[in-house]
């Protein structure tokens, strides 16, 4: 009765989940553990197309060889087609600055999917099952996630599918005795020297002793949870076209109208993460911008944030300047065009000025402090920072102004203002345009 059990359980969970379809060619990740060997027992039970991929990390000395020769040796017996790849793991690890673990995943699922384009295969799968799911949820919430950390690890993600993540450990184990499926144990899997291996060891069977169903219960939560997350994405999707600006180089957040909703933070950390900050930084710019800190500035590794009055912008941070001669005309250069021309009425994203007051070469550079200009209607210097903060222009904007230079005279600063010096006059005859050039 057990056995049938199972198997109508994995064919009817594979179905439910749509998995995979009998026409898929299957790559199974086999590291000769009970889980993986029970899933090809009930792959091969059920005439899928599969093939096997194991890999040797070398961590273990002879129990590492003694894995992979089992593995080949029971795919040559069982004419199953058969992938086996060996990694210097340790020198890796060393290499890249990161942990045992880390390094044993990066390697595996390179070379998995690596295998999965090569040779065309339509699913990678693996033998994560509903114990796996229970120490992924509980590492998560120790770490304090939200309903995406919570909702475990998927049945599938792109091409990689889990078949097993409704079984328990218990159940694979009973499973592989009665069908006499032989396996390897993983020593390492014995020690408490890894976070997962505490909370398997240590953790749940303290649960298990509070409530008998715990990883069942935990499994019917994660998957609460992963429905949770997806219609909580619908609605930030509708919430984002309301509030949030996308532009090739920025996104604006509209704050003020975001922290009127319920649970504005829970909501801004959804749209900040992919940015790279975290939750106690997106508490912190609520509290900046409730106490009016215009300006405040806050750092991801890859992305700046800025609290700019009502609104929330994100960049990547900008530490190239410029400094480029133009020694004729038409020059090119970022987004600006400059070139002669005749005067055609002045309009949005456009600046004259009269290149009879020039001299060449001209100088296009980023701003210095204590750079002074007259702007346009005035006959007084007046320091670039001071027009900044006039303008209420952001740090964003400000550090991707430049400045057009003749004979250390500030003609224009752009995109916002030319100098008194050199606007247009009626006896002015040769023009200097420049323009922002339009998107193709």
């Amino acid at each position: 009765m057990f056995k049938m059990n199972l198997f109508k359980e994995f064919q009817e969970y594979v179905e439910k989940e749509r998995l995979f379809e009998p026409k898929h060619k299957l790559l199974l990740a086999l590291s000769g553990g009970v889980d993986s060997m029970v899933l090809l027992f009930l792959l091969k039970h059920f005439h899928f197309s599969v093939e096997v991929a194991h890999v040797n990390f070398q961590l273990r000395g002879d129990e590492s060889d003694g894995d992979e020769q089992f593995v080949s040796s029971f795919c040559k017996e069982h004419a199953i087609p058969c992938h086996i790849k060996r990694f210097e793991t340790k020198m890796f690890s060393i290499a890249s600055g990161t942990g045992t673990q880390e390094a044993a995943r990066t390697l595996r699922y390179q070379w998995f999917n690596e295998l999965v384009v090569t040779q065309n295969f339509d699913a990678l799968l693996t033998a994560h099952h509903a114990n796996d799911q229970a120490e992924t949820v509980l590492f998560h919430l120790t770490r304090g996630a939200g309903s995406r950390g919570l909702s475990g690890i998927h049945s599938k993600s792109g091409n990689l599918c889990r078949p097993l993540l409704f079984a328990t450990k218990e159940t694979l184990i009973k499973f592989a005795a009665e069908n006499s499926i032989p396996f390897r144990t993983d020593s390492s899997n014995y020690t408490d020297d890894y976070n997962r291996n505490f909370i398997r060891h240590q953790v749940i069977p303290k649960l298990q002793h509070i409530q008998a169903a715990a990883i069942e219960n935990i499994l019917h939560s994660s998957k609460i949870m992963e429905a949770t997350h997806y219609y909580f994405q619908e609605q930030l999707k509708t919430l984002a076209q309301q509030l949030v600006q996308t532009e090739t180089k920025l996104t604006k957040i509209n704050l003020a109208l975001l922290l009127e909703k319920p649970f504005a933070a829970y909501v801004l950390f959804e749209w900040l993460n992919p940015f790279g900050f975290n939750f106690t930084q997106v508490e912190t710019i609520i509290d900046s911008f409730e106490k009016n800190k215009s300006g405040a500035l806050f750092y991801s590794d890859t992305f700046e944030a800025l609290v700019d009055r009502d609104f929330l912008l994100i960049a990547e941070p900008k530490n190239q300047t410029i400094s480029q001669a133009i020694n004729e005309l038409p020059f090119e250069i970022e987004n600006y065009v400059f070139e002669v021309a005749s005067f055609n009425g002045f309009q949005e994203n456009v600046w004259w000025l009269d290149m009879d007051k020039l001299n060449f070469p001209l100088h296009l550079r980023s701003i210095e402090e204590g750079d002074r200009f007259k702007p346009l209607g005035l006959e007084t210097h007046q320091k670039i920072s001071d027009y900044f903060i006039n303008k209420k222009i952001n740090r964003f904007q400000k550090r991707e102004a430049l400045i057009l230079v003749s004979n250390e005279s500030i003609c224009a600063l752009l995109p916002y203002q030319i100098s008194n010096d050199y606007k247009l006059t009626e006896g002015s005859k040769n023009l200097l345009k420049i323009s922002i050039k339009k998107a193709e």
